[in-house]
């Protein structure tokens, strides 16, 4: 999806701050005319706004063969990032999405036009009480400086290299404003149980979490499954492994609905629940 020149700039600022705070993130490389910006248009007239960053060097590690320590590594990257970001002071133009109540409204809004690609309707009445149960937490929430800031809100294990057993984050293009939580639950989603419980321990190297963040956790992992349904829901090609996910996702939403903690069980424990 193309950004604005507004939206594209002020990723590149947010960079610019977290380099200043001496995390290596991409950094922006001058055009000819001395802009970090590129403004393009197709020949119907649609405008685009191409940047070009700086390589950062290393390898993407697969979950499977992730050590330990990597793992730790990854969490306190996270806290290093939030940590950077905590006295962040935007310009006046600074525009950025925000993800909360209103993106998720707009994701569960879009799911329900395109679930039947690869959920029944039986099956998506369990989705529809988990979406209002999401929603009304969310509608509770009070954001502040300690649980709410810019963040990168896209830092799974695709997006992250390491080099010399040291990880970084790379393609910040969803960053915006949100909680620190729902940062985690992107993060963690794509890991196995055992290690999500090492990415934690890794990111409370440095930050002390909530004495009760693990429902509030589970919360936005609810929010983060729902919102990639939504966005894959139209894309023929992945109906098919969209649908052979469907008994794990029942299985979290059933838990979630019963307040039973699903975060760190084994996947087959989960389904068999």
């Amino acid at each position: 999806m193309s950004k604005s020149r507004e939206e594209t700039v002020s990723e590149l600022e947010w960079l610019a701050t977290l380099r200043s705070k001496d995390l290596v993130v991409p950094e922006a490389v001058l055009n000819r005319e001395g802009a970090f910006v590129t403004d393009t248009s197709t020949g119907g007239g649609q405008r685009y706004y191409a940047t070009l960053l700086r390589w950062i060097e290393g390898e993407h590690l697969d979950k499977r063969v992730l050590k330990v320590e990597s793992i730790r590594k990854m969490g306190t990257l996270m806290t290093q990032l939030h940590e950077a970001s905590s006295d962040f002071c935007p310009y006046k133009g600074f525009t950025r999405s925000s993800w909360g109540r209103e993106s998720f409204q707009r994701d569960w809004e879009h799911l329900q036009s395109h679930y039947r690609h690869f959920i029944s309707d039986e099956a998506f009445e369990l989705y529809t009480t988990a979406a209002a149960k999401v929603a009304s937490h969310l509608e509770r929430l009070e954001p502040d400086g300690s649980n709410y800031g810019m963040i990168h809100a896209d830092l799974h294990n695709g997006n992250v290299v390491f080099r010399n057993d040291e990880p970084y984050a790379i393609d910040s293009g969803r960053c915006g404003f949100g909680y620190h939580l729902y940062d985690m639950a992107q993060s963690i989603m794509g890991l196995l149980p055992p290690q999500r419980e090492l990415f934690i321990k890794g990111y409370e190297q440095i930050r002390k979490m909530d004495e009760n963040f693990i429902p509030k956790l589970e919360c936005f992992f609810i929010m983060s499954i729902i919102e990639a349904y939504s966005f894959h829901a139209e894309i023929a090609l992945e109906t098919e492994g969209l649908i052979e996910e469907q008994p794990y996702a029942q299985a979290i939403l059933r838990a979630y609905m019963n307040g039973v903690p699903f975060m760190f069980q084994p996947l087959d424990e989960i389904i068999l629940s």
